[in-house]
C-alpha cells in the first residue's frame, strides 16, 4: 500500500524546508512513534559494513526485475518515486558479490564502514527516487520497502510515458548532453529538474544511458577504483550515467531486457 500521508509528511519535514536542508533536526516523541509505526522512520540500528552488504544481497535475492520495473514504470503517472528507486538499487546490486571491508572505506564498493542513517536514506528514496544506490545499506532498504509495498500495477499511460522519455533521448542530437536530455524531459511526466536527474542516474544504471566503451552495472558490478570520474568541473552526475551524450544513443538490448513488453503494452 502507498505510504501514509501523515507518515511521509513526518519524514519530509524532519530533514527538509522550504529552503533546503534543515540543520536542527528534531521530531516530537508522537510523531516519531507514529513514522514508526507507518514505516517511514526507524530506530537507530548499528549496522556494520559487512553486515549492510549481506542484507543488500539477500535483498536482491528476494527481488525480481519484474517486480522493480514494473515499480519503474507505475512510478511515471504518479510520481511516486520510492517507486522508482528500486530500479536502480536492483540494477546496482544484482551482480554486487559478498565482501568485506577493513578499512574506512571499500575499495569494492566504495562505501564506508559508518552506514548512513536510515532515515536519510528514506527521506531521500522518498523525496527524490533515492541518492545512494551505490550503497548496500540502501540497496537493503529500499529493496525491503519495495517487497513491503506489495505488488504494482502500471497503466498505458506509465507505458507511454516512459517510451516518450527513451524517444526524447534518442533524438536529443549528436552534441547533446545530460542538462540537454534533462530539460527536454521536462513536462513529459510530473516532476522537477531534481526528480528527472534521478531518473536519468536510475536509466544509467539499468545500462540504459551509458557509453558502451565503460564498464556499467548490467554486465557487472563496477567496483569503486572502475568508476572513472569526468574532467569536468563541477560534474554530479553519477557513474556510469555522467559518460553519456547524445552520441551514445541508448541501449535498445537493455531496454528489451528490462522492458520486453513496453511496445505491446502488456
Amino acid at each position: 500500500m502507498p505510504l501514509d500521508k501523515r507518515a511521509r509528511k513526518i519524514l519530509i519535514d524532519t530533514f527538509w524546508s522550504p529552503s533546503g536542508w534543515k540543520r536542527e533536526r528534531a521530531v516530537s516523541p508522537d510523531d516519531l512513534a507514529y513514522a514508526k509505526e507507518h514505516g517511514s522512520m526507524f530506530d537507530p540500528v548499528e549496522v556494520s559494513h559487512d553486515e549492510a552488504v549481506d542484507a543488500a544481497i539477500n535483498a536482491v535475492a528476494r527481488t525480481t526485475s519484474g517486480a522493480v520495473t514494473r515499480a519503474f514504470l507505475a512510478s511515471l503517472s504518479t510520481r511516486r518515486l520510492e517507486l522508482r528507486s528500486a530500479l536502480g538499487s536492483y540494477a546496482v546490486g544484482r551482480h554486487m558479490q559478498a565482501h568485506s571491508s577493513a578499512g574506512a572505506r571499500c575499495v569494492y564498493c566504495g562505501e564506508y564502514q559508518n552506514a548512513a542513517d536510515p532515515n536519510i536514506l528514506n527521506f531521500e528514496r522518498i523525496k527524490w527516487g533515492g541518492v545512494r544506490h551505490y550503497n548496500p545499506r540502501y540497496i537493503a532498504l529500499d529493496l525491503e520497502a519495495l517487497a513491503a509495498e506489495g505488488a504494482v500495477t502500471p497503466t498505458d499511460e506509465d507505458r507511454q510515458i516512459l517510451r516518450s522519455i527513451f524517444e526524447t533521448a534518442k533524438g536529443i542530437g549528436q552534441k547533446g548532453r545530460l542538462g540537454d536530455l534533462e530539460r527536454a524531459l521536462s513536462g513529459l511526466f510530473p516532476s522537477n529538474s531534481s526528480e528527472r536527474r534521478t531518473l536519468i542516474g536510475i536509466l544509467g544504471y539499468a545500462g540504459i544511458l551509458i557509453d558502451p566503451g565503460r564498464p556499467d552495472f548490467r554486465r557487472g558490478f563496477v567496483p569503486d577504483a572502475k568508476r572513472e570520474q569526468t574532467p569536468w568541473h563541477k560534474d554530479d552526475w553519477p557513474y556510469p550515467v555522467q559518460w553519456w551524450t547524445g552520441s551514445c544513443g541508448v541501449s535498445e538490448s537493455a531496454i528489451d531486457e528490462w522492458f520486453p513488453d513496453l511496445e505491446n503494452g502488456s
